[in-house]
Parts: C-alpha cells; sequence; structure tokens
C-alpha cells in the first residue's frame, strides 16, 4: 500500500505544476501583443494623413468652385494678397482661412473659407497672375503623405515659390 500512496502524491504535483504560466510563455505573448499594438498605430497614423489630405484635396476643388463663380460673375479673379483671397470687386478686404466667408461686394461665392486640417503655421496659399487684372490663379497646401499619387513630379514645389514646402497644386489656366 505505501507504494500506492506514493504514486498518488507524485499525480498530485505533476498536476499542480501545470496550472499556471511560465514566465517565458508571459514574455512571449507581451511582446506578441506589443508588436500588434505598434503595427496598429502606425495603420492608424497612416490613415489619419490620408484623411487629411484627402480633406486638403476637397477643400481646394471646393475653393476653385467659388473662385470659378466669382471669375464668371466678374470676368477676373480675386487678387491675391500673402497667399489670402483679396475681393477686389467694390470692396478690398482681404479674407482669412478657416474664419472669413467668401463675399465679396455682398455675394457669397463660400459660406466658409476653409482651414487646414492640421492648423500648421502653413496653410493654403492662394496665388494670382495676370495684369492688368488676375487671370490665373494656383491655390496650394502641403500633403504629409509623401507617397500621395497627386504630389508634385519629383519633389517640385508649386508654383507659389514663396512657400515652397507646398507640393499639392491647384492650377487654373
Amino acid at each position: 500500500m505505501p507504494s500506492l500512496s506514493r504514486t498518488v502524491n507524485s499525480q498530485q504535483l505533476t498536476i499542480n505544476k501545470r496550472k499556471g504560466f511560465t514566465l517565458i510563455e508571459l514574455l512571449v505573448v507581451i511582446t506578441i501583443i506589443a508588436i500588434l499594438i505598434a503595427a496598429g498605430a502606425v495603420s492608424y497614423t497612416n490613415a489619419q494623413r490620408k484623411g487629411r489630405d484627402a480633406r486638403r484635396k476637397s477643400d481646394l476643388k471646393a475653393i476653385q468652385q467659388g473662385l470659378d463663380q466669382y471669375f464668371s460673375q466678374n470676368g477676373k479673379y480675386p487678387a491675391g494678397s500673402s497667399g489670402s483671397i483679396q475681393c477686389n470687386v467694390g470692396s478690398a478686404d482681404t479674407l482669412t482661412w478657416g474664419t472669413s466667408a467668401f463675399t465679396c461686394n455682398s455675394v457669397t461665392y463660400m459660406n466658409q473659407l476653409p482651414k487646414d486640417p492640421t492648423s500648421q503655421t502653413y496653410g493654403y496659399y492662394y496665388l494670382t497672375y495676370g495684369s492688368p487684372v488676375p487671370t490665373s490663379y494656383v491655390l496650394s497646401a502641403n500633403l504629409e503623405n509623401n507617397n500621395d499619387p497627386d504630389r508634385t513630379i519629383f519633389g517640385i514645389p508649386c508654383l507659389a515659390m514663396d512657400w515652397p514646402n507646398r507640393d499639392y497644386c491647384v492650377v487654373n489656366p
């Protein structure tokens, strides 16, 4: 009989040892979770950049529509002043990105001019060409996604030479 009790005791010891995880197993699981979190954070950051770039492109297209409507009513584009739109019909108001409505001579072309989604010091930029009246313009912004196919060719900045960091342009002939 004594050998029987020893067998039972050794089986109980074996069962007791298997109830927990080893330190190595816990470290492996923690490492895998950390790698997955890091990969998810990178993907999330890239998605945010692409989303902000899509908004920038959409904003510039909306501004372009307002400028084209202005041109069809006035025969010229509004003047540019330090990168901002300046009414040159009825008043010489300089419009502020993000706070002003695109309204000139009591006609509203946009309820509010958009502002860069990151609120960085380099927002949208408007530059006009033509003499004696503006007959063309360049709207520009800086994209965050370096792999965006709409960026300028070979990294050459837009025509707004005062702001060389701009790599996305909407140009009107």
